[in-house]
């Protein structure tokens, strides 16, 4: 019952909030109210279609759900001049997507539905140096504890003075059950509680002190059929950080932390000399692992010169549920500052510097170059140019394999822009050439293979004084070459933007063709069509509409003679109502 009436509970919603809205507006016209609520809600339609030649060919896979309907509801609630109640609610229908847990689930629990990453509900209500966190948050206490992970439950945060405590605690993930048939099946998922607690004292702009304690914990009884691929897990992390700011300019950010990470929860739990328990937040099992990681940065900042220092050690074991996606076993060194030069004519962001990969292995162990700078400069009047360049990759230790993995990529790139004027238009040239060079290692063999990757795009876009009209133009060429596989592509694409209806219609189209040649088969061919247009209904409502349709003709890159010119068309609507009170 409750997924098949969502919909029309939200429909009745969305109305009823509108013309209470409106009443209230006129009701208030004369004098200013006591409690005003602002903000904005909206509701929109996404529909997707893909028709696919030969039929049931496979060559081309859905990426949406064929139908889909967004809810927005983002008030907040104003209580004389001291307090001020946000409320945000952001969800989808249907809980249908193609990866993760919730791929081919077809009806959610009310837990499930409330804990989705497709949706959003919270409200954070304030007064004074008390704020209350509830629905979904995305909490960040530290660098190091926990910070990218939305959670739905129910927290505090208090600011009384220079002291600060804030403690939350919610779930992640909903238990949901494998199913295998009919496909693409549901993976599924443990449930995941997380708990989290941070003390100290606060002063913006001069100093921050903070201790910090989190746990999440994985509950193996939320499942009946439990997934193949996922364990149960559980961890617990510790830090504390400081940070000072001084009027001189200069500054002092540290953080250190330990974790106690559990990998299986269906391992047994260690007797005998335990030395990785945190009792009483966690008890160690055959399968858990402990280690630290620290950072810490110094350096000064002024008007057109800045210069800091930057070192950050991750253990091979520090594993935080708060950053699920933190790499381990490394250690970076990095200097890095900014100048303005030539009274802002010439900006420079850089930084150099090392990092050591598979500090745990020394067979495996190896040294990064770390570096960044991207430097701007304004020739003149009608001229300038960007450069940039960025150096990053990661380095993990073998495990199961005889090689653990390695990347590293190098990326140049050099932007300039010349604009130039007559009297009735504006005229904007623009190039961007980037070149990519991106190393891999083979785990298994350990052979590394480079990808290098050419691009450059060109845009023309002039501006007109005495029209409304705002076209552009683009040409693109990309060549990416991998060992035994060359990939090019040339696209040309243009667009135009246009207000009718005394500007309360804002019309846009696009069209955008590519010829791509994969090594010497023959071409295939792209056809991109876009129009969107957004409709001022009123002062307070829009309606904006979007729809494109994608068609693709393979060459004979399939190989399979039947597929010889197979081809796809993809088409995506969506249309909605947007209200701002």
């Amino acid at each position: 019952m409750f997924a098949n009436n969502r919909i029309s509970y939200c429909f009745i919603l969305f109305t009823v909030l509108l013309y209470c809205e409106t009443s209230i507006a006129q009701d208030t016209a004369k004098k200013k109210p006591l409690i005003k609520l602002t903000g904005t809600m909206g509701i929109t339609y996404e529909g997707y279609g893909l028709n696919v030649k030969p039929t049931g060919s496979n060559i081309y896979s859905p990426r949406k759900p064929w139908n889909q309907v967004r809810f927005l509801f983002n008030p907040t609630l104003h209580i004389g001049n001291k307090i001020s109640i946000p409320l945000s609610m952001n969800f989808a229908s249907m809980a249908t997507n193609f990866a993760g847990p919730y791929a081919g689930l077809k009806n959610q629990t009310i837990g499930q539905f409330l804990t989705n990453p497709a949706n959003n509900f919270s409200l954070n209500p304030k007064y004074k140096w008390v704020e209350l966190l509830l629905g979904t948050q995305y909490i960040k206490y530290s660098d190091l504890s926990t910070g990218d992970i939305g959670v739905f439950g129910a927290g505090v945060n208090l600011s009384p003075g220079k002291f600060r405590i804030k403690y939350f605690t919610g779930i992640s993930q909903q238990g949901i059950n494998r199913v295998a048939l009919p496909l693409p099946g549901t993976i599924g998922a443990f449930k995941r509680k997380h708990y989290m607690f941070q003390i100290g004292t606060e002063v913006e702009g001069e100093h921050k002190v903070a201790f910090t304690v989190s746990k999440a914990k994985d509950v193996i009884q939320s499942v009946t059929s439990p997934p193949l691929t996922v364990l149960p897990q559980e961890g617990f992390t510790i830090s504390f950080l400081a940070q000072k700011y001084f009027k001189s300019g200069w500054f002092f950010n540290m953080e250190m932390a330990q974790s106690v990470f559990t990998k299986d929860l269906n391992m047994p739990l260690l007797l005998l000399t335990d030395n990785v328990s945190v009792k009483p937040f966690i008890n160690a099992r055959t399968s858990s692992v402990k280690d630290q990681a620290g950072q810490l940065s110094f350096g000064k900042k002024s008007t057109n010169f800045d210069i800091s220092y930057a070192t950050k050690y991750v253990g091979a074991g520090y594993q935080t549920t708060g950053y699920p996606f933190m790499q381990a076993d490394h250690w970076d060194n990095t200097i890095n500052t900014r100048l303005n030069l030539l009274k802002n004519k010439m900006n420079i962001n850089a930084s150099i510097g090392q990092r050591v990969n598979n500090l745990s292995n020394t067979s495996l162990r190896a040294t990064q170059f770390l570096g960044n700078i991207n430097w701007f400069t304004q020739v003149n009047d009608r001229l300038s140019v960007n450069v940039n360049y960025n150096n990053f990759g990661f380095q993990t230790v073998s495990g199961l394999n005889p090689f653990g993995i390695k990347n590293v990529s190098n990326d140049f790139g050099v932007s300039p822009t010349y604009t130039w004027s007559t009297e009735s238009v504006t005229h904007t040239l623009s190039a961007n050439y980037n070149y990519s060079k991106y190393d891999e290692r083979d785990v298994n063999t350990g052979i590394t293979t480079s990808n290098n990757t050419h691009t450059l795009v060109v845009t023309y876009m002039p501006i007109y004084v005495n029209r409304t009209i705002t076209p552009d133009f683009s040409l693109m060429y990309f060549n990416n070459t991998i060992p035994t596989l060359k990939n090019r592509l040339l696209t040309l694409s243009s667009g135009l933007g246009l207000p009718l209806l005394a500007e309360k219609l804002q019309v846009k189209g696009q069209i955008l063709y590519t010829m791509g040649k994969l090594n010497s088969f023959t071409a295939n061919n792209n056809l991109v069509l876009s129009c969107s247009f957004d409709y001022k209904l009123s002062t307070k409502m829009t309606w904006n509409s979007f729809l494109s349709t994608n068609y693709f003709r393979y060459g004979n890159e399939l190989v399979l003679t039947p597929l010889i010119g197979a081809n796809y068309l993809e088409s995506n609507l969506r249309t909605g109502l947007m209200y701002k009170f």
